[in-house]
């Protein structure tokens, strides 16, 4: 289904992670606005999770994050099926032992992003207010994950020898994420420690880094759009069953044993 849908941007695929960058903006923004505007929030700056409480936010923000969820997979499939096929062209200059490890990198940076994806559509789908314990489950999976698929896939760079710029905004963006991950889980856990009244300025800095390291997370995929460029055809093929009698051999009366084609072209 993932693979489907990355098929639709066919040549446009490199803009997939520019579109999913605006989208989770567009989400934050719109929940803000809306619990803003209808006195939902008491707060000056609320949790990200706080925004999308009542009604109508609450459906609203389960939508825009179970799109971005959606998205967050097909980037990273997207970017598994790249560093798969220049594993095979030999791109990585390297032994076949080096191409295996390479290779099981790839897989594990695969199983981490659609694991980060699932922790953010737990948090898109319980509620912080009625389900609290999943809730944060899928936030710690969101936030968690994606600082070890950031790593791998920064190595992976740094071994396909890609350009230059890809490699250093992945180094600078994981280095400057993983301080934003500290600066908000050191507060975070002050103030539920703690609990008490007069840390406000404590709290607000816990709810701007929380922002921060969600935009920050998924500023990363940038640095996807010079490979997702370089894939030139990208088709997904479907042929009926019953239709197979049409493409049968003159010579030697075989049936071409074709059900469900899938090519793959990249440059």
């Amino acid at each position: 289904m993932l693979f489907a849908a990355s098929c639709s941007f066919c040549s446009f695929i490199y803009l997939l992670p520019i579109v999913t960058n605006v989208w989770i903006w567009i989400s934050f923004g719109t929940t803000y606005g809306l619990a803003y505007a209808q006195n939902h929030t008491n707060q000056d700056f609320p949790y990200i999770s706080y925004t999308g409480v009542d009604e109508p936010e609450s459906g609203i923000f389960s939508f825009l994050l179970t799109v971005s969820a959606i998205m967050l997979a097909v980037n990273a499939e997207i970017r598994f099926l790249f560093i798969r096929e220049s594993i095979q062209r030999n791109r990585a200059n390297c032994s076949n032992r080096w191409q295996k490890i390479i290779n099981w990198q790839n897989i594990i940076g695969l199983v981490v992003g659609l694991l980060s994806s699932i922790g953010l559509l737990m948090v898109a789908c319980f509620q912080v207010d009625t389900m609290l314990l999943p809730h944060f489950v899928g936030a710690a999976v969101a936030f968690i994950l994606p600082l070890v698929y950031m790593c791998l896939q920064s190595a992976l760079t740094c071994k396909l020898k890609r350009a230059r710029w890809e490699w250093l905004w992945q180094c600078i963006n994981s280095a400057v994420t993983c301080i934003i991950f500290v600066i908000f889980i050191v507060p975070f856990v002050y103030v539920k420690v703690e609990k008490k009244e007069d840390l406000k300025d404590v709290l607000l800095l816990a709810k701007i880094t929380e922002l921060l390291l969600a935009l920050s997370l998924y500023a990363f995929l940038i640095s996807f759009m010079g490979c997702f460029k370089e894939i030139r055809v990208l088709t997904l093929n479907v042929q009926l069953v019953e239709d197979n009698h049409r493409y049968q051999d003159k010579e030697n009366r075989q049936q071409v044993p074709l059900t469900y084609q899938h090519e793959r072209t990249i440059m």
